[in-house]
């Protein structure tokens, strides 16, 4: 059993770790062998993530003066929580994967940018396009305006060049 202090160090812990995150998944796990744990801790962390199982009271505690205090009632038997600071589709990604293959590992739900969302939604995360992703999309849709732009502003002067070249090959046939 736990003495307060080390509780105390545990939710502290929480908080620190939770805090910037800005994606939390809830997970259901309860199953998993040790080497699977491990499989799923290293496909969490190539995905800049982080994967801890918890204990339920000391997490309530952790979120209870927090932003993602919504996420308490997602919080109850077995969990574990997978977070990242960075892009939480990459996250859901690899979790949806894993989950994949084994089906022991289920969502429970998550908070995502603020948003809380049901188990359904969380796992509906992975299926969005990436951060760079989107950024290139945008880029895109940005730029197409311009790019015909340019091209119907160009269209007069090649028009004008086309037909300068045609007059001078007519002129040099008839020559």
């Amino acid at each position: 059993m736990l003495t307060r202090e080390q509780k105390q160090q545990q939710i502290d812990v929480l908080k620190e770790a939770l805090a910037p995150a800005q994606g939390l998944f809830v997970m259901e796990y309860s199953g998993l062998t040790v080497g699977e744990v491990t499989e799923l801790r290293r496909k969490v962390k190539a995905a800049n993530g982080a994967y801890m199982v918890v204990k339920n009271t000391l997490t309530r505690i952790a979120l209870r003066d927090s932003t993602k205090a919504p996420v308490e009632k997602l919080i109850a038997g077995p969990i574990a929580v997978a977070y990242t600071k960075d892009d939480s589709v990459l996250l859901a990604k690899a979790l949806a994967e894993f989950a994949k293959t084994h089906e022991k590992l289920r969502f429970r739900g998550g908070l995502v940018d603020g948003s809380i969302l049901d188990a359904n939604a969380a796992q509906q995360v992975a299926t969005l396009p990436s951060k760079p992703e989107l950024v290139a999309r945008l880029l895109y849709v940005l730029q197409s305006p311009i790019r015909r732009l340019a091209v119907a502003l160009a269209w007069p002067t090649r028009s004008l060049a086309v037909t300068l070249k045609q007059v001078a090959e007519a002129r040099t046939e008839q020559a």
